[in-house]
C-alpha cells in the first residue's frame, strides 16, 4: 500500500520508491552515518557476513548505494515536479538489511519533512536544497567514510557524480517535457558549475572534476571515470564497469 503524503501524489511516491526513497518511519537516523565508528561497524558487519571482501570495497559500494538514493530521487523531484525535499541529516532515516542477498538499503523521509512546492524564488530554493543535500548530507558522510575506511575521497565523490550525470544527461531528457528538460539544463549547470562545496574532501565543487569529455566507442559514447570504484573485486570473473579507467 502506498503511503499518503500531503505534497506528493501516490504516483510520485511510487516513483520515489523506485529510486529507493520511501515515505515512512525508521528508527535509524541518518545522523548515525556521520559517526565514523558507527559507519565502520556497519561496514565491518557487511564484510563479516561475506557481502564484500574488505572494508574498502564495502565502503565504495555503500557510497554508490547512498549516492544514488539521495541524489536521484531528491533532484528528480525538484527538477521534474518542482517539489523540493529539504531533508537535512536530522530528517533523513535509513534502513539496511544485511540478511538479504544481495544486501538491501533504503532511505526514508517522514510525512512532515519540509517539502516545498515551488511557485517563486526557485533559484533561492535550489540553493537551499543543494546546501542540504550536499553540504549537510553528502559531504559529512564522505568525511566519515574517509575516516572509517581510508578510501580516497575522489572515489567516493565520483561514486555520487556518476548518478548526477546519468540523471541530467539521460533519465530526465528521456522522460521530461520541454519545460522539464529546460529546467534540467539549468539545474545541472548550477550543480556542476556554480555550487560551492564547504567540505575539505571536494574542493570548490564535488562534481566538476569528473565531468570529462565522452569517448566514442562501438557501444556508444562513454565518459570514463577517473577513479575505479572497486566493483571488479565483487563482480563475476573480476569484470570492470564499462566506464572504469582500467577499461580504456
Amino acid at each position: 500500500m502506498v503511503a499518503e503524503h500531503p505534497v506528493f501524489t501516490r504516483e510520485e511516491i511510487e516513483r520515489l520508491e523506485q529510486f529507493r526513497l520511501t515515505v515512512g518511519e525508521s528508527s535509524a537516523s541518518f545522523v548515525q552515518l556521520h559517526d565514523e565508528h558507527h559507519l565502520k561497524g556497519l561496514l565491518e558487519q557487511l564484510v563479516e557476513e561475506s557481502h564484500f571482501p574488505s572494508i574498502i570495497v564495502a565502503g565504495s559500494q555503500f557510497m554508490k548505494r547512498y549516492g544514488f538514493m539521495t541524489v536521484v530521487p531528491i533532484l528528480y523531484a525538484f527538477t521534474m515536479w518542482d517539489k523540493a525535499i529539504l531533508a537535512g541529516p536530522n530528517e533523513l532515516c535509513y534502513e539496511v538489511d544485511t540478511d538479504a542477498e544481495p544486501w538491501m538499503m533504503k532511505l526514508m523521509i517522514d510525512n512532515d519533512v519540509d517539502v516545498t512546492i515551488i511557485q517563486k524564488d526557485r533559484v533561492e530554493i535550489r540553493a537551499a536544497l543543494a546546501n542540504k543535500l550536499i553540504n549537510e548530507n553528502l559531504a559529512p558522510f564522505v568525511e566519515a567514510m574517509v575516516k572509517a575506511t581510508k578510501l580516497s575521497a575522489a572515489i567516493l565523490w565520483e561514486n555520487v557524480a556518476i548518478y548526477l550525470f546519468w540523471l541530467y544527461e539521460t533519465l530526465i531528457p528521456s522522460e521530461g517535457n520541454e519545460v522539464q528538460v529546460r529546467r534540467a539544463k539549468e539545474d545541472f549547470h548550477y550543480l556542476l558549475k556554480e555550487f560551492n562545496c564547504t567540505s575539505f574532501t571536494c574542493g570548490a565543487n564535488p562534481f566538476m572534476p569528473y565531468y570529462s569529455e565522452k569517448v566514442k566507442r562501438e557501444e556508444g559514447e562513454i565518459r570514463f571515470r577517473r577513479t575505479c570504484c572497486l566493483y571488479d573485486q565483487i563482480s563475476e570473473g573480476g569484470a570492470c564497469c564499462k566506464t572504469c579507467p582500467k577499461a580504456r
